[in-house]
């Protein structure tokens, strides 16, 4: 029995582009891909572009532990909204996601998402680069993904260890080649005007090469997180071309702003890594274009609202992103929907171990992850609008070209002409 057909755009996926309806049967999967199909409910997409929902590979969520700035159940409405059906979670929580048993806890909470979500792992004990998690532990429970970001705790001895336990359990290591603590924004003109304490790109350069020569010596799949800089997107394409098991993300902001942005003080703009020139910007759209970035994700880290008026210097790094991402990336990045769809959807659900469920060749048999995008639709991001909780957006404003205007996940229609159904 049809329970959903969407009717009259243009079907996008792997293979290209055609006119055709799609209907969703009542198991929640695809039951037939065609024209003129009827039955249950109807979503107009004439004039729209249908396709498979975005896969993020870096959300900050903060249940358990902070749930007053993020819970499953506002982060995840968050992402419908920005066409996002599954959402890898980084094990930053309180507390962190280092164990079995907070695996399970973890996972016990899937039930409260408006979309799939995924875990990783810390590789690390509490993530403090001290000693290793119990990684086969977690990986009998389904963890691919294993995480650590504080690099100024992290010796090249452990990291090597980790590496090869990685290799060891075929799981994926997921690194951000950036130390807290050495500066606020990026060093240049701009931090010397305000004053402010920078952080010099060649740390994000010379880190990522030491992580890519670690990653040939042990084999290991590694996924370089958050990249700011294009000379390192340069030393990962170039150990990938060598044969390296290397994938890197970059993230909307990291090629839509500047440190100019930081003139403003405001703390919205305050992320890791930071925010870099218009040089760096403009070249890293190049090198995204070309395909040398895998995937585009959005590292959103809301914050509370008592640290966001803090001076910029005190604030913590981290700012929203999985509703303005697609819309931001579609303006920018001035591409074929099909490529930015790929750094997207189809390449990070590669990444994640999700092209069975998401992205990939939309097909007859598939689980119901869909968007309906109206690539045309121009529109403005409204704090007042916003789905989460933290209510600051570094896009607050900005004029965007591309809407997602339905999401459906696993069948079930969870957003309809811009709104969360459930």
């Amino acid at each position: 029995m049809t329970e959903v057909v969407i009717k009259g755009g243009t079907v996008l996926d792997k293979t290209g582009s055609k006119k055709a309806d799609i209907a969703i049967g009542a198991d929640g999967n695809i039951s037939q891909i065609g024209e003129d199909l009827a039955g249950g409910k109807v979503i107009d997409a004439t004039g729209c572009i249908v396709t498979s929902g975005l896969v993020d590979l870096n959300s900050h969520f903060c249940q358990p532990g902070d749930e007053e700035i993020e819970t499953i159940s506002s982060g995840t409405r968050s992402a419908v909204l920005g066409g996002y059906t599954a959402v890898m979670l980084m094990p930053h929580t309180s507390p962190t996601i280092d164990s079995a048993a907070a695996v399970k806890e973890m996972q016990s909470l899937r039930s409260e998402a408006l979309c799939h979500i995924e875990f990783s792992g810390s590789l690390t004990a509490d993530g403090l680069g001290e000693a290793l998690s119990p990684i086969g532990e977690m990986v009998s429970l389904g963890i691919r993904f294993f995480v650590h970001a504080n690099f100024s705790s992290l010796n090249a001895s452990l990291l090597r260890r980790a590496m090869e336990y990685g290799t060891k359990f075929d799981a994926t290591i997921g690194l951000t080649p950036f130390i807290d603590g050495t500066g606020h924004m990026h060093e240049g003109i701009v931090s010397s005007d305000l004053g402010i304490q920078g952080i010099a790109i060649e740390e994000e350069e010379i880190l990522t090469y030491q992580f890519v020569r670690m990653a040939q010596l042990t084999g290991a799949r590694l996924h370089l997180q958050q990249i700011s800089s294009p000379k390192a997107i340069e030393i990962i394409s170039a150990a990938k071309a060598d044969g390296a098991l290397i994938t890197c993300e970059v993230s909307p902001h990291h090629f839509a702003l500047t440190d100019e942005e930081v003139r403003s003080y405001r703390t919205v703009y305050k992320v890791a890594p930071p925010l870099r020139t218009k040089k760096e910007t403009e070249r890293i759209k190049e090198l995204i274009l070309s395909g040398q970035v895998d995937a585009i994700a959005t590292s959103h880290s809301p914050q509370p609202q008592h640290l966001i008026d803090l001076p910029f210097e005190e604030a913590p790094y981290g700012t929203i992103g999985l509703e303005t991402a697609f819309a931001v990336s579609a303006t920018e990045l001035n591409a074929p929907l099909s490529e930015i769809l790929s750094a997207m959807s189809w390449v990070p659900a590669e990444i994640a171990g999700l092209e069975a469920t998401h992205g990939g060749i939309l097909s007859e048999g598939r689980p119901g992850n869909l968007i309906v995008v109206d690539e045309n639709k121009q529109w403005s991001p409204s704090v007042s609008e916003i789905a989460i909780k933290n209510m600051d957006s570094p896009f607050d404003g900005c004029q965007l070209t591309g809407k997602i205007k339905d999401t459906l996940v696993n069948g079930n229609v969870v957003v309809s002409n811009g709104q969360v159904q459930i």
